[in-house]
């Protein structure tokens, strides 16, 4: 699928470094190429994973049939408009930029095959879960190309393009959501009169183990919920706390937020 493909990525921050370090695990290092807008940066990633890394953007194009652009989405519209001219139907795009539409880049090159992908911070430790949609010019084998990238890094579903700002809501922005509840969990059981460590190692160990007791239980998240608040217990005493303040409704607001500040950062084709 990948192994004949010569693979560029443009970019490479954490994603971009999570993308190079799930591919060296199927696809050969000379046939991957890299660049960074910081040379700094290149040479770090050139070392650190002895791939090699190209003099400038225009050497990606002319050395890669796949091109990653692992960019901020205010960077694609400048990033694209140099390298129009050298990019042909026979590559493949493939944009993680939040926000920016298949539509837009087909705008900016003519008839050349883009997906777009949304995945998460996961990915950094192979943990990830990526959506993929298609654009206009996508065909299957594209698809399937960009999904075996992605899975190098995690779980791979694919999705409406219009779907995407949801998705970005969801799983793009949704690791934030459990870090900043895990936070304030170990906080309030240090207020609780825990040690620090343990209280860390408490509200760690048991996110990590409701994560992974929903994936294989079968059972949906309210079931499990209700298997934990016993009739007059702990967990229901907390649980209506959770409900008078509408914990829900907080959730759906910021999630709303998140994809409503997604479709803002959309450019017009």
């Amino acid at each position: 699928m990948l192994n004949d493909k010569r693979i560029g990525i443009i970019g490479c921050g954490n994603m971009g470094e999570a993308l190079l370090k799930g591919l060296l695990g199927s696809v050969k290092k000379q046939n991957i190429l890299i660049t960074d807008k910081q040379p700094a940066r290149a040479r770090y990633i050139k070392r650190r994973y002895e791939v090699k890394a190209a003099h400038n953007n225009l050497e990606i194009i002319r050395k890669s049939d796949i091109i990653i652009l692992s960019v901020k989405p205010q960077e694609i519209s400048g990033l694209l408009s140099g390298l129009s001219e050298r990019i042909n139907k026979g590559h493949l795009i493939i944009s993680i930029a939040a926000g920016i539409k298949t539509a837009y880049i087909d705008g900016l090159l003519n008839g050349v095959p883009v997906v777009r992908v949304m995945p998460n911070m996961p990915a950094l430790i192979g943990e990830g879960i990526s959506a993929v949609s298609k654009g206009r010019y996508a065909k299957s084998g594209d698809m399937k190309r960009a999904k075996a990238i992605f899975k190098s890094v995690g779980d791979v579903v694919e999705v409406r393009e219009k779907d995407m700002d949801a998705v970005t809501a969801v799983s793009g922005s949704g690791p934030a959501y459990f870090f900043y509840i895990i936070d304030a969990l170990l906080k309030a059981g240090v207020k609780q009169g825990l040690k620090k460590d343990v209280s860390t190692k408490l509200a760690l160990k048991t996110a990590l183990g409701a994560a992974r007791l929903i994936s294989s239980s079968g059972l949906s998240a309210e079931e499990l919920v209700k298997k934990v608040a016993s009739k007059g217990g702990t967990t229901e005493a907390a649980l209506a706390v959770f409900e008078r303040r509408g914990l829900k409704n907080i959730i759906n607001e910021a999630v709303r937020a998140a994809a409503d500040r997604s479709r803002q950062l959309s450019p017009r084709p």
